[in-house]
């Protein structure tokens, strides 16, 4: 069953607090929902309660691992609380600007792709990139340091062109 369970603004942070989740990972997380919100308010054809809670969570994994496997850690974590499942996918695609197969199996992650898919996925995935830690950021100033963390012909820069056409796209298409 898809549909199981979208939790609340206010279920969420039960639920990052139920599994020890530091106060700045947390602070961060209502960052990105009032990103995500922020963009929500502007999109007809999207499902902002599945945005809100997949912003919620999209870090909850890091409640007991800070490096790139937190994404898949956190699906872990949450599959234990009967919630929908598009937002264990969404807590799965947020890392980086998207990451395929090849570059998963050197990241050390399960020979699965994490390219965000839905247009919520997209946007909780954009809306993160654009939080460093609890404060935010331009696109200019991602883009600067993508480049210069991975050069400018990289697939996270590339990735991250990508998500800010998607969200465009989104927001002048409704």
């Amino acid at each position: 069953m898809t549909d199981l369970r979208i939790p609340s603004k206010e279920q969420c942070i039960k639920i990052l607090e139920k599994y020890n989740t530091p106060t700045n990972i947390i602070q961060h997380c209502l960052l990105v929902t009032e990103i995500s919100e922020n963009f929500c308010f502007k999109i007809k054809q999207i499902n902002n309660k599945l945005v809100i809670a997949g912003a919620m969570l999209h870090d909850i994994g890091r409640s007991v691992d800070h490096s790139i496997l937190h994404a898949i850690k956190g699906v872990k974590i949450l599959a234990q609380e009967n919630l929908d499942q598009r937002i264990l996918s969404i807590v799965k695609r947020h890392i980086g600007t998207g990451i395929n197969k090849e570059e998963a199996v050197k990241l050390g992650l399960p020979n699965e792709d994490y390219i965000p898919i839905t247009r919520e996925e997209v946007l909780v995935s954009y809306s993160d990139n654009l939080a460093y830690g609890s404060k935010r950021c331009s696109f200019e100033e991602v883009l600067e340091q993508f480049i210069s963390k991975f050069g400018e012909n990289s697939q996270v820069v590339e990735g991250f062109y990508k998500q800010r056409k998607i969200v465009e796209e989104m927001l002048m298409s409704d």
